[in-house]
């Protein structure tokens, strides 16, 4: 039992960093709203880089289905859409392996998979996450569905620091860091 205990706070850690990096990344983004909408600035809109950092230092990176996330502090959380086979709409959601990837347990010596599943499901049973496609892939439950990518926006295109922007020196590199301001 205490191995269960100690995966289910192991996720509960995951949710934590999800929550506060996600939050810090889209108040940079203002006014992306949600993974569906950075995917849609980064690749219909083409108004953000596939790769960037944020004024509060939240580096990010636009992978196929998602995108990962990494904190100043080193944490890295990703998460991907995935269906929700109940609402018929893209969700932000992560499985076993992200969580693993998080506690810098993807090799053998960590929780496994199964550890993670079992206390996803007990917590999502608990509502702490919700499941959204059984044993596999779930939620922050106060992540609302996204909507489907949409090419147009009525505000102007968020700012972000991009990688380029390190190798600037100087002076520059303060017009650039105030300019994503």
């Amino acid at each position: 039992m205490t191995r269960d205990l100690s995966a289910v706070d192991a996720v509960l850690r995951f949710a934590a960093a999800l929550r506060e990096i996600r939050g810090r990344l889209l108040a940079d983004l203002f006014p992306v709203t949600d993974i569906a909408d950075l995917l849609a600035a980064v690749r219909s809109r083409r108004e953000l880089p596939r790769e960037g950092v944020t004024r509060s230092g939240i580096e990010y990176t636009v992978h196929g289905a998602g995108r990962r996330m990494v904190s100043s502090d080193g944490r890295q959380v990703d998460v991907d859409l995935v269906t929700d086979p109940l609402l018929g709409n893209e969700v932000e959601a992560f499985d076993a392996w992200r969580i693993r990837w998080f506690l810098d347990e993807a090799a053998d010596d960590g929780h496994s998979n199964e550890d993670i599943n079992a206390a996803c499901t007990h917590l999502a049973g608990e509502g702490h996450l919700r499941e959204v496609v059984e044993g596999r892939w779930f939620a922050l439950p106060d992540v609302q569905a996204a909507q489907h990518e949409s090419p147009t926006r009525s505000h102007p295109p968020p700012s972000v620091l991009t990688q380029d922007t390190s190798q600037v020196s100087g002076s520059a590199a303060d017009r650039a860091c105030r300019q994503a301001v």
